[in-house]
């Protein structure tokens, strides 16, 4: 098992932007997850402006390699699944650090039964709209059926994320094999920089030595404050880059 991505989420307009571009640069294996939905991202909020700094401020910085995601939640995950992709959105999508997205995966934090049951040819079409992104599918006990359907009628290729405490940050008695054979599978639910480790350890038991994964923590990322630690990025990035070597 290679990890080949790490996830830092919740990163956002409390967040110093010079702090986590100096974490970006240092490594090249992390990715920024950014949580948004029309209250929190809308035109003119402070997390769509501090968007706008850190992709002008990584194009100053030509050389970084990290990547950012956007997590798409509540309105903005429901209208982007029926087909009504909100033109923030779409602004931050089209947007390039050196001729790359700005944003590189979109996770959409759909949970059937919570939202309302996606359809899928609509989701599937509105997918292909964006050719230069990789979409994360969040994959659980209410969306495994939806997801598989995905994968194995409508032949859509996407990157998927197991956690079954669906963003509580619990984490589970035991995580499972990956789910399909050809999709870039992550593992999420109650990482953090002291676990995360063992975590992967015990991944490596059940996960063939020639799979790639990735891992994303936020919960166990946050400072006292409750927001987004960028030391504690650290840590966490640390301790799963020596797991990998």
């Amino acid at each position: 098992m290679r990890l080949r991505t790490i996830t830092c989420s919740g990163a956002n307009e409390h967040t110093d932007i010079e702090e986590l571009v100096e974490l970006m640069q240092r490594y090249p294996d992390m990715e920024v997850g950014v949580q948004v939905s029309g209250k929190k991202a809308s035109l003119g909020s402070a997390r769509y402006w501090w968007l706008m700094r850190l992709c002008r401020i990584l194009n100053e910085r030509w050389t970084i390699t990290s990547t950012v995601a956007l997590h798409l939640n509540q309105d903005w995950v429901e209208a982007f699944c029926a087909g009504t992709v909100p033109p923030e959105i779409t602004d931050l999508l089209q947007m390039k650090v050196c001729n790359a997205p700005f944003i590189s995966r979109v996770q959409l934090n759909f949970k059937i039964g919570r939202e309302a049951m996606p359809n899928a040819m609509v989701l599937v079409e509105t997918i292909k709209r964006f050719p230069n992104q990789r979409f994360i599918l969040s994959y659980n006990e209410a969306n495994a059926e939806f997801v598989n359907e995905l994968h194995d009628k409508y032949k859509l290729k996407f990157d998927c994320l197991f956690d079954s405490s669906f963003g509580e940050g619990i984490t589970p008695d035991k995580r499972p094999k990956p789910a399909f054979e050809d999709v870039f599978q992550g593992y999420a639910g109650g990482l953090s920089p002291d676990n995360v480790a063992s975590e992967l350890q015990a991944l490596a038991a059940i996960i063939p030595e020639d799979r790639e994964i990735f891992i994303d923590a936020e919960g166990k990322l946050k400072g006292e404050d409750k927001h987004f630690s960028v030391e504690k990025c650290w840590r966490f990035i640390e301790s799963a880059s020596h797991w990998n070597k």
